[in-house]
């Protein structure tokens, strides 16, 4: 009948626009930044998509919280084996990033680059969290694959990925973390954005607009 086979074709749908959200192509750590000529970074789905893969991701993309309101909270589990809130850093600045999936081409670069600027971000009081869909033990292999020092994140239920307005939700597979930095003040307060940043160059804007922030003209 039609409805089998409609359901087999949203199936289809889902799974290619999986595939273009984030690369599954494993990486392989490295101690300086993944050259693009070397190592494709993570397919972000992009106005060259198909019309049926742009149908789904404008209902499946959410808005963002507007800028300088309260950053929406997080209590999440850590690789650290315990939970990090973002209450916890208040009197820091902090970088929040959402990424697709552990162990990508391009997650893997964006999580390098902030490693080699960790140092740099620590000196302006400010912290950097990344946060994905992934399960705990993922994120910890991939933490400790990588010799990341940061504080990553797992948000299976997808909640405060949704509550950033980060999420793609993709009909029978599930929600993901889309590509979504944020940066927000000691108090608290949302101040900057970025969607479907650069995986390579995400660190460096972050923190040329960190230092915006931090020493307005």
């Amino acid at each position: 009948s039609t409805l089998p086979f409609m359901k087999a074709v949203a199936v289809f749908l889902s799974l290619l626009a999986t595939a273009h959200a984030f690369s599954v192509l494993p990486a392989t750590p490295s101690s300086s930044r993944v050259s693009p000529s070397v190592v494709p970074c993570c397919n972000r789905l992009t106005s060259a998509r198909t019309p049926a893969l742009r149908s789904i991701g404008r209902t499946t993309m959410m808005a963002t919280p507007p800028i300088d309101t309260p950053a929406p909270d997080f209590d999440l589990p850590s690789d650290s084996g315990t939970n990090l809130s973002l209450k916890s850093l208040r009197g820091k600045w902090v970088v929040v990033y959402f990424y697709p999936k552990a162990f990508t081409a391009g997650c893997t670069c964006q999580a390098e680059a902030y490693q080699q600027d960790i140092g740099e971000f620590r000196t302006q009081n400010c912290e950097v969290v990344g946060i994905s869909t992934n399960p705990l033990e993922k994120i910890k292999e991939f933490k400790e694959a990588y010799g990341l020092s940061f504080p990553m994140l797992s948000d299976r239920e997808g909640a405060v990925v949704e509550s950033y307005g980060a999420a793609i939700k993709l009909p029978f597979v599930g929600t993901f973390a889309n590509r979504f930095t944020f940066i927000v003040d000691p108090k608290g307060v949302l101040r900057a954005s970025f969607g479907n940043p650069d995986p390579k160059m995400d660190s460096i804007v972050s923190f040329a607009r960190l230092m915006e922030l931090q020493n307005p003209k």
